[in-house]
């Protein structure tokens, strides 16, 4: 989906920043302005209750009104899989609704505005992709990879974006190869080429070299997008030996750039791919990155590597089932599966899901983004409060931890850094509920509206 941005956000996009090593996290925790345990909820059909705090109940009212059936207890020592963030992709159409955006850049990005999302991952597509005005694709020369005109446009709202929140993690994922590397001879579906592996290669080194350069070094990178799957869009099939023998030629020149290369990136249901290419390619891999579309979010598990869900996204369902959804599949139990992160699709989208690639059937044309853009205003959808929520309860470099509660609660519970506990909750039931939480040294009571999201946040000590 390409688009062709004529201006590009000035001084916002004065930003130099330096090589990240892949193995680094934050050297300090996030400073955060209010220790106290707080409660925070968003409610699925009450604009007035969103990312509200609300205050706890008194010892008496609440031990007149919770119920065993609502005690949540936090087990801040059973630490288990790192937390790298949250986050969303960086499309052409994201691009043409965020780049004059600075304050839409503040709402999903700032890490400590109020009712903003806190993101601290960006997802960076390669190519274009089906919300893409325009095909397009990198240059290869010899072995220098040089960027079109809407690659450059959405490195600078990345940099603007990276200028908001020091420390993001870009993530790239090309769609497709140049159509001269394809099957099809386009950008549109097809396959990589075998005949083409060494320059495929080349293009993926020169891409994370470029944007090093250019002040946007790649934290993790792809093969390709959904390489299960060749659409009318810009979309490429590759084989579990192609992405092995990918991977084995890239890898020593990712480990010197310090970017990671995660396996995969398709859906829960392909976990035996990612298998096969662990199999295949021995260390080459540092991860697994999966989407929601097909599958259990409990196939991740038992992966000998990290995973995380690199994309999702919400189409024209109800809030109140967006949020049990995403709350059960996307972070409790994707969570419980060991997944160290979730991204959606999207992070802006107009009021007609798009723009989207004209010349495609087959691309999504009832996707939401995070904020939807339009003539009459914003609206923060649904997608948006999961990872406001989800970014609220742990920050990166958290750990998750045990946490023992109901399951019509929807949890998930994390370690800061900073020394306090976070719970991540739906209450997926059509009650409110006075639910108890128990972490550390605290003991609080508060009531969970009928289908309300919900952040614990506390001290240990």
């Amino acid at each position: 989906m390409t688009l062709i941005v004529r201006s590009l956000l000035g001084a916002l996009l004065a930003l130099v920043v330096g090589a990240v090593a892949w193995a680094s996290e934050p050297t300090a925790p996030e400073a955060r302005p209010d220790p106290a345990p707080v409660l925070v909820v968003s409610s699925p059909t009450d604009p007035a209750r969103q990312l509200l705090a609300v205050p706890a109940i008194a010892a008496s009212a609440s031990a007149s009104s919770s119920s065993p059936d609502d005690e949540v207890v936090v087990h801040p020592d059973d630490l288990r899989q790192p937390w790298w963030g949250t986050g969303a992709a960086l499309t052409d159409s994201s691009v043409q609704l965020l780049a004059h955006r600075p304050d839409l850049v503040r709402d999903l990005y700032d890490a400590h505005q109020p009712g903003g999302a806190r993101l601290n991952l960006l997802r960076l597509p390669l190519s274009a992709t089906d919300f893409s005005p325009r095909l397009w694709t990198w240059r290869l020369d010899g072995t220098t990879a040089r960027p079109v005109r809407a690659e450059r446009a959405a490195v600078a709202l990345a940099r603007a974006i990276r200028a908001q929140r020091p420390g993001l993690r870009v993530v790239g994922a090309p769609w497709s190869a140049p159509a001269s590397m394809k099957t099809s001879g386009t950008v549109r579906g097809g396959a990589l080429s075998d005949s083409a592996l060494g320059a495929y290669a080349d293009l993926l080194v020169g891409q994370v070299r470029w944007l090093a350069s250019h002040g946007l070094p790649l934290w993790a990178v792809t093969l390709g997008n959904e390489p299960g799957y060749s659409s009318d869009y810009a979309s490429m099939a590759m084989s579990d030996a192609q992405m092995a023998a990918l991977a084995l030629r890239v890898t020593p020149a990712l480990d010197s750039a310090g970017t990671r290369l995660w396996a995969l990136d398709h859906n829960w249901s392909d976990r035996g791919r990612v298998d096969a290419l662990l199999g295949a390619a021995g260390d080459a891999f540092d991860g697994a990155a999966f989407h929601c579309y097909g599958g259990d979010p409990g196939q991740m598990a038992g992966l000998p590597v990290p995973r995380l869900v690199t994309e999702c996204t919400g189409t024209t369902g109800s809030a109140t089932g967006t949020f049990a959804w995403d709350a059960r599949n996307l972070v409790a139990r994707a969570v419980a599966a060991g997944s160290s992160g979730l991204m959606m699709w999207n992070l802006a989208l107009d009021p007609a899901h798009g723009p989207v690639d004209p010349g495609s059937l087959w691309g999504c044309r009832t996707c939401r983004g995070l904020l939807t853009v339009g003539p009459e205003g914003v609206v923060r959808e649904p997608e948006f409060f999961t990872l406001a929520h989800l970014s609220r309860a742990a920050d990166p470099g958290a750990r998750v931890v045990g946490v023992d509660g109901p399951s019509w609660l929807n949890l998930a519970a994390f370690r800061n850094r900073d020394g306090t506990v976070g719970v991540f909750g739906q209450n997926s039931t059509g009650s409110t509920r006075t639910v108890h939480f128990t972490a550390g040294a605290t003991s609080l009571s508060y009531e969970v509206g009928p289908g309300e999201m919900f952040t614990f946040r506390a001290p240990l000590s």
